[in-house]
């Protein structure tokens, strides 16, 4: 996972000077990003014309973490409309109290409190703040939010053991890897393992219930950061919850199962339904059901999160070689008692367009209820969810792939081919980089060179 480091202030003006007020409040931005530890420079753009704003922003997001974008407000607008790749059929409005109202395309955001006079706008790391609210906005919503992005991520794992004579020499041993907390009760402990590096955390747990073998009773995540991501108010957030909550009351965890390949959608889909299950059935201890239909030759780092995903979440999971079909109809075969499974489909992929988030398989396929609870995310609300909350995902991600699939077929997106001018050489932008959600799937089959 990168680490989020810097940040633009980016003023779009139409040629006039700028007003002292105005100084006055860009300074404030500047020396809060810097409190932050974010490093920052100020730029203008001189310009009326949205395409050449919104071309400019594209360019700058390449270069920077964070940009925080003020000035004309209409210009603004509308070049957010062409960063969303989006026409003039908006889905939102802005509705601020002593304005007019503003219409908004329906892959942005607002981030907004009760207090806040006019929301800030905001769409893959672009935040569009207006001047006159910019410091009300910057304190009320904008800090924390810049806050979770730039802090590093901490992966915690909490491990119950029965103790006895070499539980202490087995605790001291793993000091040098995780951060660990004892916590002792009666006849056991819960050890509190924690680091910046998930292979760390999943090292310790393996090593653990080698060493402590049938002391080893259980593990659980951080209720914490759990129930942070369910009580987020975010709008995805939320009617995905509504869909896993209805999946889960009509079936029962036992007989429900997930759909994972390592992913980033069914990442997201992983992590929301552990965190439901864990914060909603504290008592249910049995690990979470998987099905992995594996490709013809599947990347080795995808192999790899996958089997920390493994241990991280707890989950049981079958590995099926083949198609699709073939391999639901074994694992409902294996295990006839499933009825429902979780999918990490998205609306935007093919043939997925008509899909309900409930909807049984078609006739002529083993019959189960397909439950897609992340059916209406777009491309950035899954990089938003997992780079906010600092959610693990496969590092092929960080190099230029933005849709997996066979190693064989899959190459980097040549939209995120970029050459910087300090290496003095063609790099490849992490996939969250990507601005067009139409752009997703290229680098999907095509041949690799060998």
């Amino acid at each position: 996972m990168n680490m989020f480091k810097s940040a633009s202030l980016v003023l779009v003006n139409d040629g006039n000077l700028e007003k002292k007020s105005e100084n006055i409040v860009h300074e404030f931005l500047v020396t809060q990003l810097t409190i932050l530890k974010y490093h920052v420079e100020k730029l203008v753009l001189t310009a009326d014309d949205d395409n050449f704003v919104a071309s400019q922003l594209i360019e700058l997001s390449k270069q920077y973490d964070i940009l925080l974008v003020l000035g004309n407000n209409n210009t603004i607008l509308k070049a957010l409309l062409r960063l969303c790749d989006e026409d003039l059929s908006f889905a939102g409005k802005v509705e601020p109290k002593h304005e007019s109202v503003c219409d908004l395309p329906s892959k942005a955001k607002l981030l907004t409190s009760n207090t806040l006079t006019y929301p800030v706008i905001y769409f893959q790391r672009i935040f569009i703040l207006k001047e006159e609210y910019a410091k009300d906005q910057f304190k009320e919503v904008l800090q924390s939010h810049l806050e979770q992005y730039i802090a590093p991520p901490l992966y915690k794992k909490f491990i119950q053991a029965y103790t006895n004579g070499n539980t202490k020499s087995v605790i001291d041993s793993i000091h040098d890897l995780v951060t660990v907390n004892v916590h002792k009760e009666q006849d056991f402990v819960t050890l509190e393992v924690s680091s910046e590096q998930l292979t760390n955390v999943v090292e310790v747990e393996q090593m653990l219930a080698s060493r402590l073998d049938r002391q080893f009773l259980y593990s659980y995540g951080d209720q914490e950061s759990l129930k942070k991501v369910l009580d987020s108010g975010d709008q995805h957030i939320v009617k995905s919850l509504e869909v896993i909550e209805r999946c889960i009351t009509t079936y029962g965890p036992d007989n429900t199962f997930l759909s994972f390949n390592g992913g980033k959608d069914c990442t997201v889909l992983l992590y929301l339904v552990y965190a439901y299950l864990q914060v909603n059935y504290p008592d249910y201890k049995k690990q979470m059901f998987c099905l992995y239909v594996q490709g013809k030759e599947p990347f080795p780092e995808q192999e790899e999160f996958i089997s920390l995903c493994q241990i991280y979440y707890n989950l049981d999971i079958m590995v099926v070689r083949g198609g699709i079909k073939d391999a639901l109809q074994e694992v409902l075969t294996t295990k006839p008692n499933l009825k429902a499974c979780f999918m990490g489909t998205r609306r935007t992929d093919p043939h997925s367009g008509d899909l309900e988030d409930m909807q049984m398989t078609d006739r002529d396929w083993p019959q189960v209820m397909r439950v897609n609870p992340i059916l209406d995310w777009h491309y950035s609300d899954v990089w938003d969810f997992l780079l906010v909350f600092k959610i693990p995902y496969c590092k092929l991600y960080d190099l230029g792939f933005t849709s997996i699939g066979s190693s064989t077929n899959t190459v980097r997106n040549p939209h995120l081919s970029y050459f910087d001018d300090k290496l003095n050489t063609k790099v490849y932008l992490p996939a969250y980089k990507l601005m067009k959600e139409s752009e997703e799937r290229s680098g999907r089959n095509t041949a690799r060179k060998s």
